[in-house]
């Protein structure tokens, strides 16, 4: 969700047996990524990724319980607001993707210059983690992981808003992950 230049749906469909959707709000965005899928197989295309542009407010029904794995990488906007757990309607729309064994996961960077109305200016701090935690608690996702993000991980790897953001290296981030019937934490950090 989120998708932005769709690099990380393309390195997701890598694996022929996994079906990447990637969906973000932005149709030009992902242009290029879509066309590079499109190709035949013997010339790099992914036939098991596909491309959706909607916003996470407007996801078709059809969706609902469709991800074994949500992923939300450095979202802004509406979608950061779901994320951080202060616009419950869109974290709901979040929620509501997930298979009943399934996974959300959250990498967020936020500065004071996001300017997120609810939420005091400053780095991620721990009435962040808690409000996430509560927020999707209540929508049946428990929170399993909650560390630093870094330059290593996945969500940075393949997002070029990441890396141009310099999360893991000079802007902080938080890693977070979520699970229908996981074994929450004790506490977050």
């Amino acid at each position: 969700m989120g998708t932005g230049d769709g690099r990380a749906v393309l390195a997701a469909a890598a694996d022929p047996d996994t079906f990447a959707i990637g969906i973000d709000a932005e149709a030009r965005s992902m242009a290029e990524s879509s066309r590079r899928a499109s190709r035949a197989a013997s010339k790099g295309g992914r036939p098991n990724a596909i491309f959706l542009a909607s916003g996470v407010e407007t996801l078709p029904a059809e969706l609902s319980g469709i991800a074994d794995l949500v992923a939300v990488s450095f979202p802004w906007g509406s979608l950061l607001r779901g994320a951080l757990g202060l616009d419950p309607a869109v974290a709901e729309r979040l929620c509501a993707l997930v298979a009943m064994d399934g996974r959300l996961e959250l990498a967020i960077s936020l500065t004071d210059r996001d300017r997120v109305a609810g939420r005091r200016p400053g780095p991620f701090k721990p009435a962040d983690a808690a409000c996430i935690a509560r927020t999707f608690g209540s929508l049946g996702l428990a929170v399993v992981e909650a560390r630093p993000v870094t330059a290593a991980d996945p969500a940075v790897r393949t997002s070029a808003w990441a890396r141009r953001l310099g999360v893991g290296r000079t802007r902080p981030g938080r890693l977070i992950r979520l699970a229908r019937g996981g074994e929450p934490r004790p506490s977050v950090e």
